[in-house]
């Protein structure tokens, strides 16, 4: 109960600040943490294990990859019991977030190119996620190898819970005792930037999508997530959070035919941005160009950029105006905040906040 009371005042502290300050601050602190803990493990563990594991790591996983995607319940007991326990829970714990995801990096990520957002919120985090199982799970696999430290007697059975793991891996090196309370300092970041943003995302969903939700209701929305946890504990003890993950599996399904609708909407919404539509005008003024030159002048003829009369029949995009607002406003560059972030048309560069005020 102490501990959901105080990650709940760090999180309503850090939600109802904004993302540009407490979220983004929170969220900095961790990368750092995150990244010396990865050096720790890669320093003072088998650090050559390490580099000759990754790219194994890379080419198993990428090999393996058709086989795990056509597992099914067919392929018998162990199998079932798997995919029932591992697979099927997380892609359902994963559907049933991606909705609500979806709203704050969107919010973060408004104005950036299609591009910058697979490589700054999809490539390079996976990368990350990648890296850092490889790391600290390789050396998990030394450490049994090399001295059984894991499981003692070598079979499944004599291993620690899975909560208990990272534990006994970090008890194998010298330093643990520094090392933990910052991983525990971790992990309590790690639950308040992600219990923030949920906060933060159902304040503007309850607000009608405002992009600066009143700080009430989000602190609101905070506290009713930490109520929650507290009736599952009172009242579930042990197996709340069994009867928690049978539930996310059970209701992942509408949440995929949700977002099988959302797939749609993006691809309808990218028909209407003005590259694609100008992609679009380019290719109708080129064919009735080339028509025209036909026509009036056989094969025999060269193009021109020249006005022509509104209503003529090879006029291209005479009712369409590409730098309108409602073209143009649903995906300005924002701050953190929404405010719309000035460009520099000689430069060909967004300005900075300094920028701006001078």
């Amino acid at each position: 109960m102490g501990i959901i009371v105080l990650l709940t005042i760090g999180t309503i502290a850090s939600a109802v600040s904004g993302v540009a300050r407490g979220i983004r601050w929170l969220s900095n602190v961790n990368m750092v943490l995150a990244l010396a803990l990865a050096v720790f493990f890669f320093v003072v563990g088998p650090t050559a294990f390490i580099l000759n594991v990754i790219p194994g790591v890379l080419m198993d996983y990428v090999g393996e990859m058709p086989d795990m995607l056509g597992a099914s319940m067919a392929e018998g007991p162990a199998m079932q019991t798997f995919l029932s326990s591992w697979t099927t829970f997380y892609w359902a714990w994963w559907v049933s977030w991606a909705p609500f995801v979806g709203v704050f990096v969107a919010k973060i990520s408004r104005g950036r190119t299609i591009r910058q957002f697979v490589l700054g919120a999809l490539f390079i985090p996976a990368s990350v996620i990648i890296a850092a199982f490889t790391v600290i799970g390789g050396t998990t696999i030394w450490l049994q190898r090399e001295r059984g430290a894991i499981a003692p007697d070598g079979t499944a059975a004599s291993m620690p819970a899975p909560a208990e793991i990272f534990w006994t891996v970090l008890d194998q090196f010298p330093g643990a005792r520094l090392i933990a309370p910052l991983v525990m300092v971790m992990l309590a970041i790690f639950f308040i930037t992600t219990a923030d943003s949920a906060s933060l995302v159902n304040s503007q969903l309850s607000q009608r999508g405002a992009p600066r939700p009143n700080r009430l209701v989000t602190a609101f929305w905070a506290l009713c997530m930490a109520g929650i946890a507290v009736v599952m504990l009172l009242t579930g003890g042990d197996t709340a959070l069994t009867g928690l993950q049978n539930l996310i599996t059970v209701t992942a399904l509408p949440f995929s035919v949700v977002i099988v609708l959302m797939a749609v909407a993006l691809y309808r919404e990218l028909r209407h941005d003005p590259q694609a539509l100008r992609e679009q005008y380019e290719r109708a003024a080129l064919q009735k160009a080339v028509r025209h030159g036909i026509e009036d002048h056989g094969d025999d003829f060269t193009l021109a950029v020249e006005p022509v009369p509104t209503g003529s029949q090879y006029a291209v995009g005479a009712e369409f105006d590409s730098t309108a607002a409602e073209v143009t406003d649903w995906y300005r560059r924002t701050d953190e905040d929404g405010n719309p972030v000035d460009y520099d048309y000689a430069t060909g560069e967004y300005l900075e906040e300094d920028d701006r005020r001078g």
